[in-house]
Formats: structure tokens, C-alpha cells, sequence
């Protein structure tokens, strides 16, 4: 999961971008911010992963906010002025969205967000849990699948069972989605150790697990069938 926050002094492109994220998965606008003043105090004291961050502003330019901060989230520069495109670029920004941007040009912008983020989770190879009293190693190539109940998760793998306090976007946010996917309100899959798919149900060794409606076409354009 993308948590993202939106700074632009015009409250209608923060609207344009909270439609626009409504009608995508494993992306969360936590704030919308008018003011980038509040949005700097916001930063030094939440880290999130994406700004979406207009460049003229009052009393704050978007590229003067960016030196108030120490550690740099992935940004996507929304603008209406083409001529700041290139110093965007300088500090390393994963686009520049020209306003006004329809959803396709956005959903092209969110989706390099995406792969540089995996990228990066990519980089390791396992992440720990605490589970009970324990505090245990978990590699992500032996995940088979990850069922949701209550406020735990059960972590199945290919040895044994694990259960710790954690939601569905808490270890979306551990997991790289080229590999991880939902395909059940409480089921994220390994898509590495999908053996075959019979009727809707996915088989993982002999686990059975159902692929739901909502999630149905996102998974089989994954696996280029959609």
C-alpha cells in the first residue's frame, strides 16, 4: 500500500487527485493539504511514501518545501506551468503531471511510484514478525499464502503457520506487489506458488483458495489472461 499525501493550494486539484485515487488499489491519499506550511509540520512528523506536490504556491514553492525535508518521499510534481519540468527532474521526481491530467495519464505516474517501491522492497528478502512472545524471520519466497481474521493475519508457509497483530495494509506495505496479490477480501496470495486455477479457486500445494469477484479481473490481468 502507497500512503500519499496531496499539496496543492487549489482545493479542486486535490479533488481531481482524491477521484482519481478512489477508483485505484493499494494507493491511501492520507491528507490533502492547502497549505504548505501545514503540510511541512505534517512531514517532519509522518512519513509516507508519495507527495503529490504542486510548485507555485504561496508563501511555499513546492521546490522550496522540499528543502525543508530531511528525508524525501517519491514525488510526482502536479502543475499547471510546464517550465518547472525540468528542475523537477533534479530533484529526482517520478513525474511531472501537466494539469489538467486525466486518470489514465495519472494512473501511468502512480504505477512508476509503484515499481520504484518494489524495487526498493525487492532489495530484501524476508522481514520479521512478532509472533506471540517471539519475534520471527519470515522470507518471502516461502509465503504460500496470507489469510485476514479479526485484527491478526495467519501467515501461511511452506513449513508452518504464523498468526501476528498486523492488518492486510500493514504487510502490503512489507510485501512487493510483483509478487504478493489479493485475491480475496481475506486472501494475498503468492503468486509464485500458484500451482493451477480450477473453477475461481486457486491452488497453493493443498491449500484451496478463493479468487472473489471484486478481485477476480485484477488477478487474471496479472496473469495476462484478463
Amino acid at each position: 500500500m502507497i500512503n500519499a499525501i496531496a499539496i496543492d493550494d487549489e482545493p479542486k486539484a486535490i479533488s481531481i487527485i482524491v477521484s482519481h485515487i478512489s477508483k485505484m488499489d493499494g494507493v491511501t491519499l492520507l491528507h490533502g493539504f492547502c497549505d504548505p506550511i501545514k503540510a511541512l509540520a505534517f512531514l517532519k512528523e509522518n512519513p509516507v511514501d508519495l507527495i503529490f506536490l504542486d510548485i507555485n504556491m504561496p508563501h511555499l514553492s513546492g521546490l522550496e518545501l522540499l528543502q525543508g525535508l530531511q528525508l524525501k518521499p517519491l514525488m510526482i510534481f502536479t502543475t499547471a506551468y510546464s517550465e518547472y519540468a525540468l528542475e523537477s527532474y533534479d530533484h529526482n521526481a517520478i513525474d511531472y503531471l501537466l494539469k489538467p491530467f486525466e486518470f489514465e495519464r495519472f494512473k501511468m505516474a502512480i504505477d512508476k511510484a509503484k515499481t520504484q517501491l518494489d524495487a526498493h522492497k525487492m532489495q530484501n528478502t524476508f522481514f520479521f514478525i512478532k509472533d506471540g512472545s517471539a519475534t520471527v524471520r519470515i522470507w518471502f519466497n516461502e509465503i504460500l499464502f496470507i489469510k485476514g481474521s479479526g485484527n491478526y493475519l495467519e501467515i501461511v508457509t511452506k513449513e508452518k503457520t504464523h498468526a501476528p497483530r498486523m492488518t492486510f495494509n500493514g504487510i502490503m506495505d512489507v510485501l512487493p506487489s510483483n509478487i504478493f496479490i489479493r485475491v480475496h477480501q481475506s486472501y494475498l496470495i503468492n503468486l509464485e506458488q500458484v500451482d493451477k486455477i480450477v473453477d475461481n479457486h486457486i491452488y497453493l500445494g493443498k491449500n484451496r483458495i478463493p479468487i472473489s469477484h471484486k478481485f477476480k479481473e485484477q488477478f487474471y490481468k496479472r496473469l495476462n489472461l484478463g
